[in-house]
């Protein structure tokens, strides 16, 4: 038995070593039928003028939460703008555990950038709310934790999606949708208990998430201390393209295997060499690249947002993804690190083709000059580098785990249909 809050116990499951209470069939206490705007109060983001934001932070500045930073997961502050903090715009702050909504965005079928989509807050630097992003703050009779996973879940999201206006990529809800979304609310305790559970899960997933992020800097660490701080004279001056070639090996959509894994632009995150999200090759209507495990992605479109990472599994990707290939075994970590460098994205950018959609080719990235390093050195490295690999990769098969237990759990456990034992 395992305790999950005051009075509360409950039979627990092992995953990744961390001990996950399951919840049981049992009631608690009545629900109550009621208005989510019972619940909450929704502060709507701030018009600010965009001559007045910045492009780097300095002193007294806060970054500005948009809904790109919104939507599509927690949220994070890349890309971000500043502006200046001024005690007239303290209703507008935002701090830790805060829970964000994007009032305007795609309709759920675009993937990206969703209308309704919820995020918690989870850095510790206080930041500025920008306009159609709401912040919604739980009033005495809910959970902050309740109301983020209530607002997270599917029923709760598809409701708002179907309440919005506007265009399929510019759908809109108000704050009385919010506020006028129905809402089954258990009594506290039972609230803190059912959160408890799926808090269990998200932070087992953080910490994963984290664990993978350091193996990744301490790699790109001594990538940069073995082949640019200690580089040697000695070594011959070559390309990118001696390490690794670019298979193009088309495939139609009548010849995708139905249980396929499909990889978009959209699943793969900037600056992170872990791949962790897929899609429904089903959806694929057009010409896709084939892909192998240990293959490294590489996007081509629009470069500068640096989307780079290797692939644990065989697929199909989209045609705007570059597949580089490693020539040999021994080159795996050294070919992944080199096109991940900053300095490598940015002659990808500066070589780039077309204005509003830049692409670059294989044949302009392949150019990057480099040195060689012996084969000896390139050996060595890659037996460094591989035991992060492989712990990065069994941390993604993890995560998967957790996160469909949680994405399992979390319709059951907000409609009531599996109850917390008392």
């Amino acid at each position: 038995m395992s305790s999950i809050g005051s009075g509360t116990l409950v039979p627990h499951t092992e995953i990744g070593g961390t001990k996950v209470p399951l919840p049981q069939n049992s009631k608690m206490g009545e629900w109550k039928e009621c208005k989510l705007g019972e619940c909450i109060e929704v502060i709507n983001g701030y018009a600010f003028k965009s001559q007045n934001f910045l492009e780097e932070q300095i002193e007294n500045s806060l970054p500005v939460v948009k809904i790109k930073n919104v939507a599509n997961g927690d949220v994070n502050l890349k890309a971000v703008q500043y502006h200046v903090f001024d005690k007239s715009l303290e209703k507008y702050l935002i701090q830790k555990n805060d829970v964000l909504i994007a009032l305007t965005g795609n309709h759920p079928q675009a993937i990206t950038q969703v209308v309704g989509e919820a995020s918690k807050y989870k850095l510790d630097e206080l930041a500025f709310l920008n306009q159609r992003v709401a912040k919604i703050k739980a009033r005495e009779n809910m959970s902050n934790n309740f109301l983020y996973y209530f607002v997270k879940d599917d029923a709760s999201h598809d409701y708002l999606a179907s309440q919005s206006s506007g265009s399929a990529n510019q759908a809109n809800i108000s704050k009385s949708d919010i506020e006028n979304m129905p809402i089954s609310l258990p009594p506290l305790e039972e609230q803190k208990a059912i959160t408890e559970v799926l808090s269990s899960l998200d932070d087992k997933i953080d910490l994963l998430h984290r664990q993978n992020k350091t193996l990744e800097e301490l790699a790109q660490t001594l990538f940069r201390q073995w082949f640019i701080e200690e580089a040697k004279d000695e070594w011959e001056v070559g390309t990118l393209s001696y390490f690794a070639n670019n298979p193009r090996k088309s495939i139609k959509p009548a010849e995708i295997e139905l249980d396929a894994k499909y990889i978009g632009l959209e699943h793969i995150e900037r600056k992170n060499i872990s791949l962790v999200q897929s899609g429904d090759s089903s959806a694929v209507a057009s010409n896709k690249y084939q892909f192998e495990e240990n293959d490294i992605l590489f996007g081509k479109l629009r470069p500068y947002f640096h989307k780079v990472c290797f692939t644990s599994h065989d697929g199909i990707c989209s045609t705007d993804i570059l597949v580089i290939r490693p020539k040999k075994t021994s080159y795996f970590a050294y070919t992944l690190l080199a096109f991940n460098q900053e300095d490598v994205i940015n002659y990808a950018n500066a070589g780039s083709e077309g204005t509003r959609m830049p692409r670059t080719n294989w044949d302009v990235l392949s150019q990057y000059p480099v040195q060689i390093p012996s084969e000896h050195i390139l050996e060595e490295f890659n037996l460094m580098i591989i035991p992060s690999i492989k712990k990065i990769k069994n941390n993604q098969t993890q995560i998967k785990i957790l996160e469909n237990m949680r994405d399992t759990l979390l319709p059951k456990l907000m409609s009531g249909e599996i109850r917390i034992k008392d």
